[in-house]
């Protein structure tokens, strides 16, 4: 059923009701030019399930549309209001020789391109002030307080877990966080040095601008060696190929010749997602064809065996995606999942503590020093205030909250769409009034960059 904003009292034929704050007390009529276009744009690692969102919302007078990271063909947005003229997003890989302008853009990919390109728009400096909003929303898997730098919301709605995956049948099922860094530092080079089977290691990581990539080196990689940072140049030897660029959640482009060597950064949300759609090949991105086998997520083994050689080998050795026997499943592991494969004396499930040290500005999302499980995160929708009182107001009652106490809050962010966040494979954030960050007991977290 489709989630309306009329229905939830924030839109009256084009104009938004809102109490005080972030929606403003009243959006004006639209003008000439209708419906009013609201684009998002951004990470792929929430592409699929912000298009599920995009589909299941009705607003009068609003058209949304999602505009994938590598569309199949060109997505041309029509003008509007506060677009003065049409934009057609293209496929970076098929850009060729085409010159970026106010009507022709690369099509974002990833976090930081999709952030970057929402504060162009908004700046209005590069493509004038009647294209502030060709662009409305970008998709962030990660929190990046440098880009856009002013005018920037960062709306959480969903829970994701990111660690390493493979394909190779050497690889054993966990790993310690230190192995894993000193896996692409080289100090290990193959399978067996770390538990598996004797065979060489091939390391990916995602290209430069995905969020999951500096995610996965900051906190998962940096969890296993302190010196890591998104700017880490990774050695190489004989031994130790050089790192290659893998797209996120693409396994299907690894090289039968590397098949069984590599390990490399997924999203367990995209992990579940695909797994739940695996007689689907343009969906499931887990294997290929002459493969024989399927990327599957690695587990991280911080027991205090793993750590010191004696005591426990259970606790603490999870993966973030487990098996849900209630319904037949595989979802993000986390401590609200019933009926988890496993028993008492090794339960299933990370811990999430969530972080709210930014005071009213703002919020920080879960550290990973502070959880049991490294690698957890919140996924983000952005929107900058800079692209227009009405656009960014309709942005916000798509995907954001009036954070004040019983402020107004969109359908995502009212737990309505639960149902559409979980069948995209991530869990769904509680709601609460947890500070600052959620005066208004929204199931989103909100912060300002």
């Amino acid at each position: 059923m489709k989630s309306s904003l009329l229905k939830r009292g924030l839109i009256a034929g084009t104009a938004i009701i809102a109490s005080v704050g972030t929606f403003g007390a009243l959006i004006p009529q639209a003008g000439a030019i209708s419906p009013t276009q609201i684009t998002i744009a951004g990470s792929d690692t929430t592409q699929n399930v912000m298009r599920a969102i995009a589909a299941a919302t009705t607003t009068p007078g609003v058209n949304y549309t999602n505009v994938d990271s590598y569309p199949a063909a060109d997505v041309v947005i029509p003008a509007d209001d506060h677009c003065a003229g049409a934009v057609t997003w293209r496929n970076s890989l098929i850009w060729g020789s085409s010159t970026a302008s106010a009507t022709l853009q690369k099509a974002p990919n990833g976090s930081s391109a999709g952030r970057a390109s929402l504060g162009v728009y908004a700046l209005g400096t590069l493509y004038g002030a009647t294209n502030r909003a060709c662009l409305d929303i970008a998709r962030s898997s990660s929190y990046g307080a440098d880009s856009p730098v002013d005018g920037a919301e960062y709306y959480g709605f969903a829970l994701d877990a990111v660690n390493w995956a493979t394909t190779s049948q050497n690889a054993p099922s966990s790993l310690t966080p230190t192995q894993l860094a000193q896996i692409y530092q080289c100090t290990f080079t193959d399978w067996s040095q770390v538990g598996g089977t004797a065979g060489p290691i091939q390391r990916y990581l995602p290209p430069s601008g995905s969020g999951t990539r500096d995610y996965f080196l900051e906190e998962v990689l940096k969890s296993g060696d302190s010196t890591i940072t998104k700017s880490t140049t990774f050695p190489t030897n004989a031994s130790c190929p050089a790192v290659l660029d893998l797209e996120e959640h693409t396994a299907n482009t690894i090289s039968l010749a590397n098949w069984n060597k590599a390990v490399f950064a997924y999203s367990g949300g995209v992990w579940s997602y695909q797994a739940a759609n695996a007689t689907n090949p343009t969906i499931d991105k887990r294997g290929r064809t002459g493969a024989g086998t399927k990327a599957r997520m690695g587990g991280f083994n911080r027991s205090t065996f793993a750590l010191t050689g004696t005591g426990d080998n259970k606790i603490n050795n999870a993966n973030v995606v487990a098996w849900n026997t209630g319904d037949g499943a595989w979802q993000l592991n986390t401590p609200g999942l019933a009926f988890v494969t496993g028993n008492a004396s090794d339960p299933g499930g990370f811990v999430v503590k969530e972080q709210n040290s930014k005071g009213v500005s703002g919020y920080v999302a879960p550290l990973t020093a502070d959880n049991v499980f490294p690698g957890i995160r919140i996924v983000y929708n952005v929107v900058d205030s800079r692209i227009g009182t009405v656009s960014a107001d309709l942005a916000r009652a798509f995907v954001g909250f009036d954070n004040s106490a019983g402020g107004t809050k969109s359908p995502l962010c009212n737990g309505e769409l639960e149902g559409i966040i979980l069948s995209n494979g991530f869990a769904t954030l509680p709601s609460s009034g947890g500070g600052d960050a959620n005066v208004a007991g929204s199931t989103c977290r909100k912060v300002l960059a």
